[in-house]
């Protein structure tokens, strides 16, 4: 298997929710023939020349795993899809197994946000009690002048 980015650019006449399930359709076709490793939503964005009539697009940008074969049936797929003004499949050429397990990375601290949260009140009441600490010293010396 080989890793494959895709980038669509969608009408932007749709509304935000139309783009969306049509990007989880297109999600469900690459879900046929291989595997999604990450999904990149960039949104409504101007394009650099008018396309159909159009200055602006919808970005979404998909990197997955798959047969070569399976890009051709792919590529097939989305042509017949109106609302897509362009789309292009290219190899993905950075390091496949750096972008899985920054995907794993960022479901685990999800985890560890919540017991680092029970920590920090603990951290404020320390901070909170050596600044009163520092406080005293200053009044005492200022009696004694």
């Amino acid at each position: 298997m080989k890793a494959y980015e895709l980038m669509l650019i969608i009408t932007p006449d749709h509304e935000e929710n139309e783009a969306e399930a049509l990007t989880e359709n297109v999600k469900g076709i690459i879900e046929n023939g291989g595997n999604i490793i990450h999904t990149d939503v960039w949104g409504k964005r101007r394009l650099a020349y008018p396309i159909r009539k159009r200055s602006e697009g919808y970005y979404v940008v998909y990197v997955f795993e798959s047969e070569p074969s399976f890009v051709a049936q792919l590529n097939q797929s989305l042509r017949v899809i109106e609302a897509i003004l362009r789309h292009m499949i290219v190899l993905y050429e950075d390091d496949v197994e750096k972008l899985k397990l920054a995907q794993t990375e960022a479901v685990a601290p999800e985890t560890s946000d919540a017991d680092t949260a029970e920590d920090k009140p603990e951290a404020e009441e320390d901070s909170a009690e050596s600044h009163a600490e520092t406080e005293e010293p200053a009044e005492d010396t200022e009696e004694s002048v």
